[in-house]
């Protein structure tokens, strides 16, 4: 069974004449278009793509010859007048777009289907999988080159810079997120925000990044010392590997998600730090960054075959810095859970060329 079948099935069991998808990652992952203006209408027998002139050559290249491609503009009132009950993307359609749909279709219901599309593409599928993997395979050598750079003097910026140059050279499309890199006590910004910082001599490193290949993203994060570690840096270290670990190992089939934040959450809790990992310990990733299941306190979702997520637990001071070490993870078909981020997290110390300004 298909994508767009799976969610045919749904409008059977909800009473839906058709379901309207608006959010551009639900239509791309059913039907393959990735335009900037596009909603994919889903009726149990029939699919349409509506958009506009700009990319309908684009769209018969994209889409399965089976969807029919209309005009949005000139269409849709009369494509969904026709319904009596049509679900729409609660989380997606804006209040203004809400009304804006009410007044077009006075005489049709609609009935808001949740995270229908979203919930599906939590599970992934093989050949997502494959795409995945191949981006956390690049994600990898990305990170690796990227540390040869990080010299005395050297910038953020330039950083982001060299190691955008790294992905493209690697068949990455590009960023997934801007990267977050920082030195020194701005480790301790969760989401530093760049800066026009040099690297110092000695300083730690934090670099939070992922690429997007072939509409996939990845998410990594790994913290680098520069010089031998003090005592409170290994001690710090130490614990946040131990919370990733254990919560890693933790990951089972038909276990709540909250109860692996709970695991990464009370490693760090015991140690003294509770109060310093303020933010929840993972996220999907697909098609998306941030997309469900959320790795948190909160979740009620539990763990099932075809899940990616990351495990990302931290402790931030500002006296001192901040460690993050967050990995992407999938659990198999047979339950098993694979590591997909490969990048090395004991082997911290990188040494680091002490000329000024190298950049090249």
């Amino acid at each position: 069974m298909n994508r767009i079948q799976k969610i045919q099935n749904q409008l059977r069991s909800q009473k839906l004449n058709a379901v309207l998808v608006y959010k551009p990652q639900n239509v791309r992952y059913l039907c393959g278009f990735t335009g900037t203006n596009g909603q994919l209408l889903i009726t149990p027998r029939k699919v349409i793509l509506m958009t506009d002139f700009r990319y309908f050559r684009v769209a018969r290249k994209q889409i399965p010859k089976s969807i029919e491609i209309v005009d949005g503009k000139k269409e849709f009132k009369t494509l969904l007048s026709r319904f009596k009950v049509v679900g729409f993307e609660e989380r997606y359609v804006t209040y203004s777009r809400f009304q804006t749909l009410k007044k077009a279709l006075p005489k049709v219901r609609l009935k808001s289907v949740g995270d229908m599309v979203d919930t599906l593409r939590m599970i992934k599928d093989v050949d997502e999988i494959r795409i995945i993997k191949k981006a956390c395979k690049i994600a990898d050598e990305c990170l690796k080159r990227l540390t040869q750079h990080i010299k005395v003097g050297v910038s953020e910026d330039e950083l982001e810079w060299h190691l955008l140059s790294i992905a493209r050279d690697l068949g990455a499309d590009g960023f997934s997120f801007d990267p977050i890199i920082c030195f020194g006590k701005n480790t301790a910004d969760v989401h530093h925000q760049k800066e026009p910082n040099r690297f110092k001599k000695g300083e730690m490193v934090l670099i939070d990044m992922g690429i997007t290949y072939r509409g996939y993203m990845t998410d990594m994060t790994r913290v680098f010392f520069t010089k031998p570690l003090t005592e409170k840096q290994k001690q710090i270290y130490e614990i946040v590997l131990e919370a990733n670990e254990k919560a890693i190992a933790s990951i089972a089939v038909g276990k709540k998600l909250s109860e692996i934040d709970c695991v990464a959450r009370d490693v760090i809790k015991k140690a003294g730090y509770g109060d310093r990992f303020g933010h929840s310990t993972g996220h999907g990733v697909g098609l998306e960054i941030h997309e469900m299941p959320a790795v948190s306190s909160e979740s009620d979702i539990r763990v099932q075959p075809g899940m990616v997520f990351t495990i990302e637990p931290g402790i931030y001071l500002d006296s001192f810095g901040g460690v993050r070490i967050e990995d992407m993870v999938y659990v198999n078909e047979k339950g098993r859970v694979e590591v997909l981020t490969k990048s090395p997290k004991k082997q911290f110390f990188i040494a680091i060329s002490n000329c000024t300004h190298c950049s090249n």
